[in-house]
């Protein structure tokens, strides 16, 4: 029997949990160490599941809208069937860019 997939997250969530840990929007260099430098349970553990290099913590920096499976998503973290729900404070870009664009026809 095949385990449970784990649920999906944008990439987002996790960067504004190292903002949150490190008070100001982190760099890369900042966010690989916090990355790798978790606890689970008084273990020390990596929260993509190995070491991040800074190049790779840059990399994540620039696509915070990429869903990756994550043990820890929170229900509202979550991405449903691998889209983007827009509910709470995520929203779709595409859906946001399309109203963008309608709005400035209607002269909004």
């Amino acid at each position: 029997m095949a385990a449970p997939a784990l649920p999906k997250m944008m990439l987002g969530f996790v960067v504004r949990r190292c903002t949150v840990a490190l008070g100001h929007a982190p760099s890369p260099k900042e966010f690989a160490a916090w990355a790798n430098a978790q606890h689970d349970g008084g273990q020390s553990a990596c929260i993509f599941g190995r070491p991040i290099s800074e190049r790779e913590a840059a990399l994540i920096l620039r696509h915070p809208e990429r869903p990756v499976s994550a043990r820890s998503a929170a229900p509202h973290e979550q991405v449903a069937n691998g889209n983007v729900r827009p509910t709470g404070n995520v929203v779709s870009f595409e859906y946001a860019a399309k109203r963008r664009t309608l709005n400035r026809r209607r002269g909004r």
